[in-house]
């Protein structure tokens, strides 16, 4: 399995780009301005997008991605998400007032793009992947994949989610992982803050990761809002998780 870093980052900012992973070439997981890091060739062999939620840092390249592809593409783009997200995309963003209906272009029998409900915990297969959707804690609907390849490798992203018992739970019934990508979007000092809009902070993330029945080889870290990456980095470099942890960068590939 191949895990290329497109966009990381919990905001904008110069070099910064937001949520956007591609895994083994064909599939990403979120499309936020990472995206635009790839080249129009490596756009072509994009064939599956799965969504965690419907925030804008995390789909914001979708509909420009569809829009670049019209005339290029020989069979459509799958779009895996929640109801709730498919309905809000459906209704907000690919609605003919602020983007065309892609999923009835060029017309409903043959469209560019196809949007699929994700149930949870029933997984789903693509191309050398399996992917099955747990459910997380966020301020809008939202899921977390657990990704495993043909040879056996295990991921785990959380997207954007709070710690919680219900949160533990869900990912406790994983079982073992190589690698658990999660975020870190706020210093200790905004906890009120990450509890209310529903993220992490270093406090929190150790208490996420020593609430694990097992505990995953690695932990990735993204999400961290750009104003204040260097105080959380500090305070990251003075915990103990117990494993490896990568604070993740625009650029970065990793093979499992």
């Amino acid at each position: 399995m191949k895990v290329e870093i497109l966009g990381c980052s919990g905001g904008m900012g110069l070099g910064q780009h937001t949520t956007c992973y591609r895994i083994n070439e064909h599939t990403l997981m979120d499309s936020g301005s990472g995206l635009g890091n790839l080249p129009h060739d490596e756009l072509l062999k994009i064939k599956h997008i799965f969504l965690t939620h419907s925030h804008l840092d995390h789909i914001c390249f979708l509909p420009l991605l569809i829009d670049n592809m019209f005339e290029f593409l020989e069979e459509p783009i799958h779009v895996y998400a929640l109801p709730e997200v498919l309905k809000t995309l459906q209704e907000h963003i690919f609605n003919w007032k602020i983007w065309p209906d892609f999923s009835t272009l060029p017309n409903e029998h043959n469209p560019v793009v196809k949007f699929h409900e994700v149930s949870l915990k029933q997984p789903m297969t693509v191309a050398d992947l399996t992917f099955a959707a747990f459910p997380v804690d966020h301020i809008v609907p939202t899921c977390g994949y657990h990704v495993t390849s043909e040879t056996g490798q295990t991921l785990a992203f959380t997207g954007d989610t709070t710690f919680g018992e219900a949160v533990m739970n869900e990912l406790n019934k994983l079982g073992p992982l190589d690698v658990l990508m999660t975020e870190c979007a706020f210093p200790d000092r905004l906890l009120e803050l990450a509890k209310v809009s529903k993220h992490l902070t270093p406090k929190l993330l150790k208490d996420f990761v020593s609430g694990m029945h097992y505990t995953p080889k690695q932990v990735w870290l993204s999400h961290l809002k750009p104003s204040q990456t260097q105080e959380i980095k500090a305070e990251l470099a003075q915990i103990e998780i117990g494993t490896s942890m990568t604070l993740l960068q625009t650029g970065q590939a990793f093979t499992l």
